[in-house]
């Protein structure tokens, strides 16, 4: 059975398969303080089943018609010190996002609905982000004379151009999943009848998947920033080395070349 954690997310664990999923439905999925403890702690869980190899793949998703309205305005409006309570929400949501994105194992988000403000932060925080083609994405916050959060300020810089970026950012232009997927902001778009079944046709590739590759590649993409070009020739060859030698590389060569289908651990 799932675990609910401050009645805001589940966390489930089922064939290696870490689920976080938001709940909250009838808020919209609104990111307050509670949204917040609960994804820092979901994060803090998948971290250690994974490090464990009880998880192979995390799939963080949504319930209902949305995935995340964003921040709620009327706790934040109410509080005796707004500044105070926004700060500890996102230093929350924060340490959340930063644990699934040091995941050595494969995150795949689940874009259902609507994602507004920092529920597109967490929208986009898998390696692997696949949105139904009519769900719309939209900051928000300079409508409310506010700055982005959740990592929106690294995450849509980093995906597409400066200009593009400016327009969501300044104007909040709403996008469409579609139109998502073609600018590179997500990895694919999808009509929504066909979303679940695409989530997990990529979810099962990716646990037959060899894990240790898998790990490494991603590693390796999310360092190369911080490296010079032959800095990174250096890793790359110094890795694939290692892997070629090692259970699952020798199981993929050799797989190869019988031309059979390779039996990772």
């Amino acid at each position: 059975m799932p675990e609910h954690i401050h009645d805001r997310i589940t966390y489930d664990l089922v064939d290696r398969v870490a689920r976080i999923e938001l709940v909250h439905t009838r808020a919209h999925n609104s990111l307050d303080r509670q949204m917040g403890r609960a994804l820092r702690t979901a994060a803090d869980m998948a971290a250690a089943d994974a490090a464990r190899g009880d998880a192979r793949v995390v799939v963080v998703s949504a319930q209902g018609r949305v995935f995340s309205v964003g921040g709620d305005l009327a706790e934040f409006g109410s509080a005796a010190d707004r500044g105070a309570a926004v700060k500890a929400t996102a230093d929350d949501l924060h340490a959340g996002l930063a644990a699934l994105r040091a995941l050595d194992v494969p995150v795949v988000s689940v874009i259902n609905g609507t994602a507004a403000g920092g529920g597109l932060g967490l929208a986009l925080s898998g390696d692997i982000v696949i949105a139904a083609a009519e769900a719309k994405l939209v900051l928000a916050y300079t409508a409310s004379g506010l700055t982005p959060d959740c990592g929106l300020t690294w995450v849509i810089p980093n995906r597409i151009s400066w200009v593009r970026a400016m327009d969501l950012v300044l104007t909040n232009r709403v996008v469409t999943g579609a139109e998502a997927a073609d600018w590179g902001l997500v990895s694919r778009a999808v009509p929504s009848e066909q979303l679940a079944t695409v989530v997990e046709s990529v979810v099962a590739t990716l646990l037959d998947g060899a894990s240790d590759a898998l790990a490494h590649a991603k590693r390796l993409m999310a360092e190369s920033a911080g490296r010079t070009l032959t800095a990174q020739l250096d890793q790359e060859s110094s890795t694939i080395a290692r892997l070629i030698a090692e259970t699952d590389g020798i199981e993929g060569v050799d797989a190869f070349l019988a031309k059979r289908t390779p039996s990772y651990r």
